[in-house]
């Protein structure tokens, strides 16, 4: 069975909804907007079944502290709508969003990853940097970083 799917560039509010859902049901839809969003490098992207947007990533311009990189983007707000997990989703827009940031130059992709996200993450290929640490209301995570080749 092959996947039906769309994926296109969104806007900050169209992630919101999915954003608050999944990530942040504590806090309210206009809380859930990161710093950095509506900057002009920040990408947005939305992967859309049956018309609907099942699952967003965002990408910020962003340097983590200890990793050095020329040209790093931080993942930030990457959910799947809970009817839509399992099916692989995830995984399409990840890569697709990497790929496309590893087009414009990129070469590190960044991001702190919930524990019950680990999995999911290790299975791209991503590896881990530092302890575990806590964020508040949300529980335990770890950075995850991927070194990208630009092409």
């Amino acid at each position: 069975m092959s996947l039906q799917y769309d994926i296109r560039k969104i806007s900050t509010a169209e992630t919101l909804d999915l954003r608050q859902r999944v990530l942040k049901p504590f806090l309210s839809k206009d809380e859930c907007i990161n710093p950095g969003d509506d900057l002009i490098t920040t990408k947005h992207f939305g992967l859309f079944h049956e018309c609907k947007l099942v699952c967003i990533a965002t990408f910020i311009l962003e340097p983590h502290p200890s990793l050095s990189s020329g040209f790093p983007y931080r993942l930030r707000g990457m959910a799947t709508d809970e009817k839509y997990r399992g099916q692989g989703f995830g995984q399409i827009l990840l890569r697709y969003g990497v790929e496309y940031l590893r087009q414009k130059r990129c070469d590190l992709v960044w991001f702190n990853a919930r524990i019950k996200a680990f999995p999911f993450y290790e299975k791209q290929g991503y590896q881990y940097f530092g302890p575990l640490f806590e964020m508040k209301d949300i529980g335990p995570h770890k950075v995850m970083y991927k070194p990208l080749i630009p092409r």
